[in-house]
C-alpha cells in the first residue's frame, strides 16, 4: 500500500500523465476508505447513521479517479484520520511524525470549517491541508508546535 504522505498529498494530479499511477492511487485510497467503513461499522453496528454514512462514501468511492473523485477520496481520508484514532494508529506505524502534525495542529484547524461549509471544497481540504502541513510548520494556536 502507498504511505499515507503519498495517499494524501502525492504528485499534482495536473501534473501527472501517467494514467496507470493515477489509477493506482485511486485504488489503494478506496481500499483505504473501505477499510474506514468495516471499521466504523464495527464500531457503531448496523445502524441507520452508520447505513447513510455508507450511502455517503459509496457515493466518493463510486467516482472517476480525476481530480475531484481523487480530491474527495482524499478529504474522506482526512475526516477519518481527525476522526477516528484506530486511522490514525494504522498509519502512525509507519508515518509518525506525519499523523502527529494531522491530528495535533492541521485537522483541528482545517476540519470544523470543511464541515460547516458542507464539505463542498474537498480539493481545498486536500491543498490547505498540503499546505500547512508542509509548508506552514509553526503553532497555528491550538498549542502545537
Amino acid at each position: 500500500m502507498l504511505p499515507l504522505s503519498t495517499l494524501l498529498f502525492g504528485q499534482p494530479l495536473t501534473q501527472r500523465k501517467d494514467e496507470q499511477a493515477i489509477t493506482h492511487l485511486g485504488w489503494s485510497l478506496d481500499r483505504v476508505l473501505r477499510g474506514v467503513l468495516n471499521l466504523l461499522q464495527h464500531d457503531t453496528g448496523d445502524t441507520e447513521a452508520y447505513r447513510q454514512a455508507r450511502r455517503e462514501w459509496e457515493l466518493v468511492l463510486a467516482s472517476d479517479y480525476d481530480y475531484a473523485g481523487i480530491a474527495a477520496r482524499r478529504a474522506a481520508l482526512l475526516f477519518a484520520l481527525h476522526s477516528m484514532e484506530p486511522v490514525r494508529n494504522y498509519f502512525a506505524r509507519k508515518e509518525p511524525e506525519l499523523v502527529h502534525d494531522l491530528q495535533k495542529r492541521v485537522l483541528p484547524t482545517t476540519i470544523p470549517s470543511f464541515l460547516s461549509g458542507m464539505a463542498q471544497r474537498p480539493e481545498g481540504l486536500v491543498v490547505l491541508c498540503s499546505t500547512l502541513s508542509s509548508m506552514w510548520i509553526e503553532d497555528m494556536g491550538n498549542g502545537s508546535p
